[in-house]
């Protein structure tokens, strides 16, 4: 292991000690609790939660083993502020190995259900929801969510990727929906709590509602875990464990292709995490393999600042989570921006969390050159105040003699009852890079309001000229200026012809080193969501930056947009922006729709316009189209096909990042993919490369088994 590492898990196991105190404090029982009591309260916020046996049956729908589980509602619609309409109703108990949850929805609405195959588009569809945190308000954040189907989807704050095997069925009633769930104990890093955070959640498309068990006006997200209800003696039948399983996640890939491509080829590698506490584990990855890519992320959407790009490799989903948190920032550096990274050889990392604590730290060991990061991160959150901080440090070295280190610091505190927070960033890039030590900085200072439906910060920040780490993401350096937002929602009655209205505004003005100006941004938004499941949306937006080559030129994007059914799995769309851009105008029209072909099968259409008419003597204008049709055939809750063609033809727009080449490209594209995943086995059927401009004439099919714990876990 790398020499940080081993230090790294030192102090982190330290670290782990001071945070098990504080741990303690935060864990002791709440001072009341019901389970069932002969006279409850009307909806109790600490529940003891029932051992039963036999266990209910997860069947969508209620059968006599129900009876006798803890029973809460879901009287609070979060999003509108007042009682819910509609009865929601949680059934809550477990075994010796599980969790098991019921809800009974009464929705006289007609029922949203698209989404057939597990993944994150369940929330696009009516769904319900359950937020755990094991640890109370630190440590790590689960959440399972299932659709009227029974379609699931889950996330946890240890792992991007977290794909652990969980049963959820729904079945359609007379008056709406119920869904049945059942979480096994052991795919949940508690570290031996008895006493959890929980919160429930039914969110319904047709109303906009959300209504959720627990509620307090202070509250900015639903998911917030300090106003969340409580559950006590959870794991107490014996179950459940203290510390998860190790994971070996063991491949082989095989390639076929043509020699110009490098020739069929066939290799194996292996990811691996073993927990060194309950809270912590060491990972590995030997060999990565990322021939799975799956995203689709091409885009000629104008933009002044270089894209950036989601994120997908195995290892960095478990190792980076605990990087580039912050109490607020704007228009700020990302330190840790891993696409950055490029292909290594193999990986070592160690993360995990312990009281208050969260740390994590990796080398990504490649061919002439490292990568490695560590950070530290200490949160507190009570019901009058929430306060962090966070350091980092990110280094590169190559063999070129090229080396990059950058340091970082954020802190802020909020206060819950008055919404104020104020906060501040900073970092420092130092390498062979950086010329001057103070053309290497970058700080940041602000405060402002932070409600559920009502935002204002300003702040003052400073990038020096050479602040560009290599394995961050920065927009822009060498500028100083301030900037100003406010954001504010209006939400009506949920039968209303208009269930709400956004309006915001943004201003920012920086200059460059010599005074001179080096952005100016003016941007006023307005959005009407009407109940009919029609978006409106109107943007007014002046912008100017300066290019590389010194000139300071508008890129504005004053912008039109018409949707419907946007917040679901099949969107419609027509969009316009355009305005001064550069040496002229710009029109950019996107047309999108995905369109329900039949049982299991979506249609997703999209077609893209620039037209870019140049006003400078002797510069190219013209027009760039991008075209992408998919179809997705949602076999089962565990397996699917996709179908990708894409074309890109006409010339690059310019942008403020780089010198303008106005390249003509002509590049089409070529994609499918079967994806199944069972419980501990995975299998990829790629042919191409969605995320390349270009087909990639290989052939993949790969194999994952699953050792120990599964995936994500």
């Amino acid at each position: 292991m790398p020499r940080f590492a081993l230090l790294l898990v030192a102090s982190c196991l330290f670290v782990s000690c001071l945070g098990a105190l504080a741990a303690d404090a935060d864990q002791a029982p709440p001072a009341t609790a019901t389970a069932n009591p002969s006279t409850p309260p009307a909806n109790p916020t600490t529940v003891d939660v029932p051992v039963l046996s036999p266990p209910p049956a997860i069947a969508g729908a209620l059968d006599p083993t129900w009876s006798k589980a803890a029973k809460i509602g879901l009287l609070t619609d979060f999003t509108y502020r007042r009682a819910a309409e509609q009865p929601t109703d949680v059934y809550i108990a477990q075994d010796a190995n599980a969790l098991y949850f019921a809800f009974v929805v009464t929705q006289p609405q007609p029922v949203l259900e698209q989404q057939q195959t597990n993944g994150s588009s369940v929330t696009s569809d009516d769904y319900v929801i359950a937020y755990l945190w094991p640890q109370g308000t630190q440590g790590f954040a689960y959440s399972f969510a299932a659709n009227p189907r029974g379609t699931r989807y889950q996330t946890s704050s240890e792992n991007s990727a977290y794909t652990p095997q969980w049963s959820a069925v729904g079945e359609k009633t007379a008056t709406g929906y119920v869904v049945t769930m059942r979480i096994p104990l052991g795919v949940i890093r508690s570290g031996g709590s008895k006493t959890w955070r929980a919160q429930f959640g039914r969110a319904t498309v047709a109303t906009n509602g959300l209504s959720v068990w627990t509620y307090s006006p202070r509250q900015q997200n639903a998911n917030d875990p300090i106003f969340a209800g409580t559950l006590l003696n959870v794991g107490i039948g014996g179950g459940g464990t203290n510390r998860p399983r190790p994971r070996a996640q063991v491949y082989g890939l095989g390639e076929l292709t043509t020699p110009a491509n490098g020739g069929s080829t066939s290799r194996m590698g292996a990811d691996l995490s073993l927990p060194v506490t309950p809270t912590a584990s060491l990972v590995a990855t030997i060999h990565p393999d990322y021939s799975n890519v799956e995203l689709d992320q091409q885009t000629i959407a104008p933009s002044a600042f270089a894209y950036q790009y989601q994120e997908v490799r195995p290892f960095f989903t478990q190792a980076a989570q605990a990087f580039n948190f912050n109490i607020s920032c704007s228009n700020c550096p990302t330190f840790l921006y891993t696409p950055a990274i490029p292909t290594f050889r193999d990986g070592y990392a160690l993360e995990g969390t312990q009281g208050h604590f969260t740390f994590a730290g990796f080398d990504a060991v490649g061919y002439g050159r490292i990568d490695e990061a560590q950070a530290v991160d200490y949160n507190v959150e009570t019901a009058e105040n929430a306060y962090g901080v966070n350091l980092q440090r990110i280094a590169v070295n190559e063999a070129s003699g090229l080396s990059d280190d950058l340091t970082s610091i954020t802190t802020g505190v909020l206060n819950q009852r008055t919404h104020f927070f104020v906060y501040a960033n900073a970092a420092m890039d130092r390498g062979s890079n950086v010329t001057a030590p103070g053309e290497g900085n970058y700080a940041e200072a602000g405060g402002g309001y932070a409600s559920s439906t009502a935002v204002a910060v300003v702040n003052y920040q400073t990038l020096g000229p050479e602040f560009a780490p290599v394995d961050s993401y920065v927009a822009q350096s060498g500028i100083t200026g301030y900037e100003a937002f406010a954001k504010k929602t209006l939400n009506f009655s949920p039968g209303a012809p208009l269930h709400d209205i956004q309006a915001q505004t943004f201003y920012a003005w920086y200059h460059d080193p010599t005074g001179g100006p080096a952005q100016v941004d003016a941007a006023e938004n307005l959005f009407f969501d009407f109940r009919n499941l029609m978006t409106l949306r109107f943007f007014g937006s002046s912008s100017a930056v300066k290019v590389t080559d010194g000139e300071f030129l508008p890129f504005d994007g004053n912008e039109i947009y018409l949707g419907y059914r946007i917040a679901t799995n099949t969107p419609t769309y027509i969009q316009y922006s355009g305005g001064p851009y550069y040496h002229g105008h710009l029109d950019a029209w996107s047309y999108v729709t995905t369109l329900p072909v039949m049982h299991k099968l979506n249609l997703h259409l999209e077609d893209d316009e620039d037209n870019y008419l140049s006003t400078y003597p002797g510069e190219i204008g013209g027009a760039q189209w991008l075209e992408r049709a998919s179809l997705d055939w949602q076999i089962s809750h565990d397996a699917s096909f996709d179908v990708g063609v894409r074309r890109i033809i006409g010339r690059n727009l310019p942008n403020a990042i780089e010198p303008p080449t106005f390249q003509y490209v002509d590049a089409s594209n070529v994609s499918l993919a079967f994806h199944f995943l069972a419980a501990k086995n995975e299998f990829y059927f790629v042919y191409g490369d969605p995320n390349s401009l270009a087909t990639t004439p290989a052939l993949y099919l790969k194999w994952i088994r699953y050792i120990g714990a599964p995936k994500g876990t």
